[in-house]
């Protein structure tokens, strides 16, 4: 018979099923409906949760866009000193644009997050709005402050009457105690307020009294009595000391001025070296400042030299130009004053004017070229510069004389006069041409005939051709009578 395998298990006997396990066990006692309710709820859980964070975040980037624009509404009332104006304005900036930012979502839940964050945030804008005019009205009152100070001080330095001085220290520290009551400064800021005015007032008087006869003695009595080394050290004492006498020695030692004195500047800095503050025995011409003075000193004593050549080369060239006039006068006298009782002819004129043009312009290139010369050597150019235009002037009229008689010279003025008399026809007509129009009126000027015309709106002076064509023609007949009388 045959016979039947066998094996040993391994396993040990189950009545669990195979496959996916679930852990929802179905109470036998439910129905199915009740038996799946904690999946829906799970399910419902997970949607609300989504649709929270979806929500969130919505209302959160709607906030941060309030915020940025609320802060910009900060930023510039930032300088309002008043605190309720700067909340208002806020307000009624900020207003519109939170109900026109909730007035574009739809769902309740999203506004109202937007709305609670936004209070929150409004807290914070409020705060730091109050914060910021209280720091601008603690800035602009500062700088009013130091403003009445600067005026007092001002002031404080420009008098001489005793009785406002006081009057402007006294106006000065109320002012500085009001302020420190009304921001509540401590005791020490305060203190240290008040030092400071003393000393602004200490160095005004100094720079005041620096330079006058006995000024260092009135300075060290003025420093004893307000008891300066409470408030002002050494070191600013001898600043204050050197900055006032070189302010003044600054005012008496300007280059080329007849008013400075650079003896009196020496002086001062003698003075200045000696300077020792009796209230504690320091010496201004120590460390720094001695360095200092010293420099002072070799910086006047240089510019004094400077001084003494531009004032010598003032007075050279004004006897320089006094010479040169003179001897330009005297050389026009000899071609236009009236020779055996004739006028002088235009022809004069023209020549003298010609000449005059000569001689200034030779003049300045001379000085041009060599502005370092001597006053003497300056005269010596003069004389021979006018020597050689009287020269000039007449070898061309004895020229002009050899080459023509009498009688060509009677005819050249009777040709002159009846020029000038067909000019005169044209000008009184209005149709003399401009050149000899501009001719007359150069030969007229410089004659002495001139008239005031206006011209572009300005006041002019120009020659009267008029007035010397008047003159004119009755000085060309007697010239044409002395002719033909000597013929």
């Amino acid at each position: 018979m045959p016979k039947i395998p066998t094996f040993t298990a391994q396993g040990r006997p189950t009545a669990e099923s195979t496959g996916v396990v679930s852990n929802i066990k179905v109470n036998v006692n439910q129905s199915v409906a009740a038996a799946l309710r904690p999946l829906g709820k799970t399910a419902e859980d997970f949607y609300i949760k989504k649709r929270n964070i979806e929500e969130k975040l919505i209302a959160n980037k709607a906030i941060l866009e309030l915020q940025s624009e609320s802060d910009k509404i900060v930023q510039s009332q930032k300088e309002n000193i008043v605190e309720e104006d700067a909340i208002n304005n806020w307000k009624n900036t900020f207003t519109p644009l939170i109900q026109q930012k909730i007035s574009s979502i739809k769902n309740r839940r999203v506004k109202n997050l937007i709305e609670t964050g936004i209070d929150l945030q409004n807290a914070e804008s409020i705060y730091q709005l109050k914060k910021n005019s209280f720091t601008a009205l603690q800035s602009d009152s500062l700088e009013n402050i130091n403003n009445k100070i600067t005026y007092n001080i001002s002031k404080y330095a420009t008098t001489d009457n005793p009785i406002l001085k006081v009057q402007y220290k006294v106006n000065t520290k109320n002012d500085i105690k009001s302020f420190a009551e009304e921001f509540n400064l401590p005791k020490n800021v305060l203190d240290k307020k008040l030092k400071a005015a003393d000393r602004d007032f200490l160095l005004s008087d100094i720079n005041q009294f620096a330079g006058l006869v006995n000024g260092a003695e009135q300075i060290n009595n003025l420093d004893i009595s307000s008891k300066g080394t409470d408030f002002l050290n050494n070191e600013e004492f001898g600043v204050g000391v050197f900055n006032a006498y070189n302010n003044k020695i600054s005012e008496i030692t300007i280059k080329g001025n007849p008013d400075s004195n650079y003896d009196r500047a020496l002086k001062l800095v003698d003075e200045l070296k000696n300077f020792k503050r009796k209230a504690n025995g320091y010496k201004v011409d120590t460390g720094k400042f001695s360095v200092d003075i010293d420099n002072l000193e070799q910086k006047i004593l240089t510019e004094q030299i400077q001084h003494n050549n531009l004032m010598n080369k003032q007075v050279d060239n004004k006897a320089f130009l006094d010479f040169s006039n003179d001897s330009k006068i005297s050389l026009l006298k000899t071609i236009t004053d009236n020779k055996a009782g004739i006028p002088p002819t235009l022809e004069d004129r023209l020549i003298a004017n010609e000449i005059e043009s000569e001689y200034d312009q030779m003049v300045r290139d001379y000085l041009d070229a060599d502005p370092e010369a001597s006053l003497p050597n300056k005269k010596s150019f003069v004389r021979n510069l006018t020597s050689t235009l009287n020269n000039i002037y007449q070898d061309r009229k004895i020229s002009k004389i050899k080459s023509r008689s009498f009688t060509e010279d009677t005819f050249d003025i009777v040709a002159e006069k009846n020029r000038v008399m067909e000019d005169v026809k044209l000008l009184a007509l209005g149709e003399l041409d401009i050149t000899t129009r501009r001719r007359y009126e150069k030969i007229a000027k410089a004659n002495g005939y001139i008239t005031t015309v206006t011209q572009n709106d300005k006041q002019q002076k120009i020659g009267d051709i008029g007035a010397f064509l008047n003159e004119y023609l009755p000085t060309l007949e007697r010239q044409i009578k002395a002719i033909e009388i000597a013929e």
